[in-house]
């Protein structure tokens, strides 16, 4: 027999708490009950955390805001949790989250494709994508891709830098999404580090601080139409004192032809240099082949069918060779 349902445990209920639980939609009844609890997001994340659930504030945010909402099972059960530490009834949240939303005909659409969270690994991914369109991307094909990754004197990821060859699916197609880290200081408005824009422009820029993501929309000069191409060009620097010794390209969708490209200082050369693939985030490398890297310091790797998944650089540095001290002053 289904148990009995909570009791509130807040003060009488108000009418726009009543009407928010009776019509929805979901984010307007949890803000309200949330407002109604008198409790801080934070406060909140403690009872939740305290009762074996484990939800970010920055979810619980994206949820009341209506960016983002529960849809995977370990979701769906915070929720129950939640309508206990908001002294609500069982289940007057979970009902209006309804049927899992689809997530777009042209994702579906692309045979072998794979969402964001099994791409990065982060469901947060989702959040912070959630007022830009997840099927942005799915639009287009990429022809080709050439990555150069710069690594300085003292062994830091300087620069990376970035052309990409796409050919539109559909009519209309004038963006497309970028995923990037996010610094504890980038907000909204920064430029997220990009420059160097070629073939586009920065269009709306979404940042999670907690969980060290950003996104950015690319806007196309040329709006494409089926078949019709264009190329487009973006750097992105974050400034590091630590010593780099990987690099890693998540991909989505099927393309072709992509070229990773480490660039090291020649007179400090790793002592190996490996291109990697494996087919998520959490699995083992399904295949690795060792580069070459030549006197000026370039070891290159080339993918001529890119299937999803994640594709990377990584290198070894000789241990009895300091790196480069830096300059003073």
């Amino acid at each position: 027999m289904p148990g009995p349902p909570f009791r509130p445990v807040g003060p009488a209920r108000r009418p726009e708490l009543l009407q928010a639980l009776r019509t929805g939609p979901f984010d307007l009844a949890l803000r309200t009950a949330i407002r109604a609890s008198g409790l801080s997001l934070e406060g909140i994340q403690r009872r939740l955390d305290r009762r074996g659930v484990q939800v970010s504030v920055s979810s619980l945010s994206y949820w009341q805001r209506g960016r983002s909402r529960p849809e995977r099972p370990d979701s769906l059960a915070a929720v129950r949790v939640l309508e206990e530490v908001l002294g609500l009834h069982r289940d007057e949240l979970v009902v209006l989250l309804g049927p899992r939303r689809p997530r777009g005909r042209w994702v579906e659409h692309v045979p072998g494709s794979l969402d964001y969270a099994s791409t990065f690994g982060d469901p947060a991914v989702e959040g912070v994508l959630a007022d830009l369109d997840p099927r942005t991307n799915a639009r287009l094909e990429t022809l080709h891709t050439r990555v150069d990754v710069h690594i300085g004197a003292r062994r830091e990821e300087r620069r990376v830098d970035i052309v990409q060859v796409v050919r539109a699916l559909a009519a209309g197609v004038d963006r497309l999404i970028l995923l990037t880290q996010a610094k504890p200081e980038m907000s909204a408005g920064a430029d997220l580090g990009l420059s160097d824009l070629v073939g586009c422009r920065l269009g709306r820029r979404r940042v999670d601080r907690e969980r060290g993501l950003a996104a950015a929309e690319l806007l196309l000069d040329l709006v494409l139409g089926p078949g019709q191409c264009t190329v487009v060009e973006y750097s992105y620097a974050y400034p590091s004192k630590q010593v780099a010794t990987h690099y890693q390209r998540m991909v989505r969708f099927p393309g072709k032809n992509l070229v990773l490209r480490a660039l090291f200082d020649p007179a400090d050369l790793p002592a190996g240099c490996t291109a990697l693939w494996r087919p998520q985030h959490d699995a083992p490398p399904s295949s690795d082949e060792q580069l070459r890297v030549s006197p000026v310091g370039h070891a290159c790797a080339v993918f001529p069918d890119v299937t999803p998944g994640i594709y990377g650089l990584s290198w070894e540095w000789n241990e009895d060779l300091a790196p480069v001290p830096p300059r003073a002053g």
